[in-house]
């Protein structure tokens, strides 16, 4: 058997080709599946650059995005030039419904040379109980009802925090904040006194309004919030974000809205004027 394994290989050889075991075929698939994608993320950082935009290279960001679940490398783009852009502006960085912390992690990345907070809110239960202003506009889980997302979409804290361990993030520069939100903002006492960045993605209508209320509180000019899912999923977070906006805005422009097309992911950009 191994003579017939030698000519065998000793044929497909001389014809060009090499013999791999399945594991090695999926290595190298791998990895010129990540240059592929690296290749496009640094051409497209070259891009946003020349439009305005500054990108430092950092390969570990590259591997950071190829790992994003849910939130897309658009949309991540979005929130490293928002980090970028606050940085000289007063206060820590927050990202509230932290899922896998895929998205922490890269917002970690971000911020680790500075002397930024980075402060961690989720209940680490899932999604909280919908409102009736939440009303299911994109089944992602084909679950029938807006009702049945409750509970669902649920990640251990311990695996959050690895992912924090795995680029060498300093422990002494992350807070996690563990509860539902409306029940954090009233018992913690490690909650940031300023926040230059936040990034929203609690899906439902209560906890993004409540958050938005809260952030008002401890943002100042030049302030940036992410919402995600915003007109997608459930109505309640668009509704979250128009209604938070009227309330502030109607006296002067306190925050600018942005929302991007719909190819770069489903979010808005609310950047505070004063």
């Amino acid at each position: 058997m191994k003579t017939i394994k030698m000519f065998f290989s000793s044929m497909v050889n001389r014809m060009g080709y090499d013999i791999i075991s399945e594991s090695t075929r999926s290595a190298l698939y791998d990895r010129v599946r990540f240059e592929n994608f690296a290749n496009l993320a640094r051409a497209y950082e070259r891009l946003l650059s020349e439009s305005g935009k500054v990108f430092t290279s950092s390969d570990a960001r590259l591997k950071l995005l190829a790992r994003l679940q849910g939130t897309p490398p658009s949309e991540a783009y979005y929130i490293v030039d928002a980090l970028e852009k606050s940085k000289g502006v007063a206060g820590d960085v927050c990202e509230f419904g932290i899922a896998q912390g895929e998205t922490s992690a890269l917002i970690a990345n971000e911020i680790m040379g500075g002397d930024k907070i980075l402060h961690l809110l989720d209940s680490f239960e899932g999604l909280s109980k919908p409102s009736e202003k939440d009303q299911l506009k994109d089944d992602i889980f084909s679950l029938g009802s807006i009702e049945a997302y409750a509970g669902t979409m649920s990640c251990p804290e311990d695996m959050v925090r690895s992912r924090l361990e795995s680029i060498s993030f300093p422990s002494q520069k992350l807070v996690i904040h563990k509860g539902f939100i409306d029940q954090v903002l009233k018992t913690d006492r490690n909650l940031p006194r300023a926040v230059s960045f936040a990034y929203i993605d609690f899906d439902l209508y209560e906890p993004i309004k409540v958050t938005l209320n809260f952030l008002h509180s401890v943002t100042s000019a030049g302030s940036i919030i992410i919402v995600d899912d915003y007109n997608y999923f459930s109505t309640g977070v668009a509704s979250a974000v128009n209604e938070f906006l009227s309330e502030n805005n109607s006296g002067a422009l306190i925050y600018d809205l942005s929302i991007p097309s719909t190819v770069f992911g489903h979010f808005a950009v609310l950047k505070r004027n004063f």
